[in-house]
């Protein structure tokens, strides 16, 4: 999952929010979530519910413990960025990302250990055959074409993020970001058979571990040193691929005009307030209101 964490979750936050804002797509995200799992697990009734009451419990915590810190996060990365970014605050915001989907993911853990161990025989090749679809899914959208169409497609996706956050680019910031781009070190083969590599694992200590009390601890473990089955070459490339693009994150940021930073900056503050205010939502009525 290799990212310029900051501007990467600026990018999911604006994708998120499409035309209906982020606060209508947070609170209708778990029905999102109830249908992707069934479409991997292919629950049988009583697990649908397991499953439900259990993302209930999760969503509620998310809501409550977590928003208010995404809504700290870009407060201070709206901040940061109204004078111009420094490497050490790219880097602060990939960690900070980082920290916050590590936290979400070991709260989940438990949760989806009990939902995995529930599975039968069946249900684990449902989940392989799912994997399988998904990863020719990737291949299509992502490797197919070779080297110059990776660059190609990469180019546009880095173009229509920076045109959302930074309000439209003009033709020479938008030549200098396709030069960038065009450097940066290519990883979609390599990270497709990464995917193959941890779904494999998953799908082993499934088989692996019937109960949830056994699978609970191991997947926990597997969340937070999943990268470490990493092949050498992909952990080198990622990391030379993490630096490149900081760099190319930084060249761009100097080429910003005041408008463009002011729309940046305005873009962030907007998700500090929709994260604070869906985190009150999340909050009991006080007695008497």
């Amino acid at each position: 999952m290799p990212r310029a964490r900051l501007f990467v979750f600026a990018l999911f936050v604006s994708l998120l929010c499409g035309c209906s804002g982020v606060r209508l797509a947070y609170n209708n995200a778990d029905t999102a979530l109830r249908w992707m799992a069934d479409g991997y697990l292919d629950f049988e009734p009583p697990q649908a519910y397991d499953f439900n009451t259990r993302l209930a419990h999760f969503h509620a915590w998310h809501r409550r413990q977590e928003l208010p810190r995404y809504s700290e996060l870009m407060a201070s990365a709206s901040d940061k960025l109204a004078d111009g970014l420094t490497r050490e605050e790219l880097l602060w915001a990939w960690d900070s990302v980082n920290a916050r989907m590590r936290a979400a993911a070991g709260q989940a853990a438990p949760e989806m250990a009990a939902v995995l161990a529930s599975l039968s025989a069946d249900q684990i090749v449902h989940l392989e055959k799912k994997f399988a679809d998904t990863n020719e899914e990737f291949f299509k959208k992502q490797v197919k074409g070779g080297e110059p169409e990776q660059r190609k497609r990469r180019m546009k996706r880095n173009l229509e993020w920076l045109n959302d956050i930074f309000g439209d680019l003009s033709d020479a910031q938008e030549e200098r970001l396709r030069a960038l781009s065009d450097a940066l070190p290519l990883l979609y083969t390599l990270r497709l058979s990464d995917r193959v590599r941890w779904q494999k694992e998953i799908v082993a200590m499934i088989r692996q571990h019937r109960g949830a009390a056994e699978l609970g601890p191991r997947l926990a473990h597997w969340i937070a040193h999943w990268e470490g089955g990493r092949a050498p070459e992909y952990q080198r490339l990622t990391l030379a691929h993490r630096e490149q693009y900081v760099e190319m994150l930084l060249e761009m940021d100097k080429g910003m005009t005041p408008k463009q930073r002011e729309h940046a900056v305005t873009r962030l503050r907007r998700y500090a307030e929709d994260f604070r205010a869906l985190a009150e939502e999340g909050k009991p009525a006080r007695p008497g209101s």
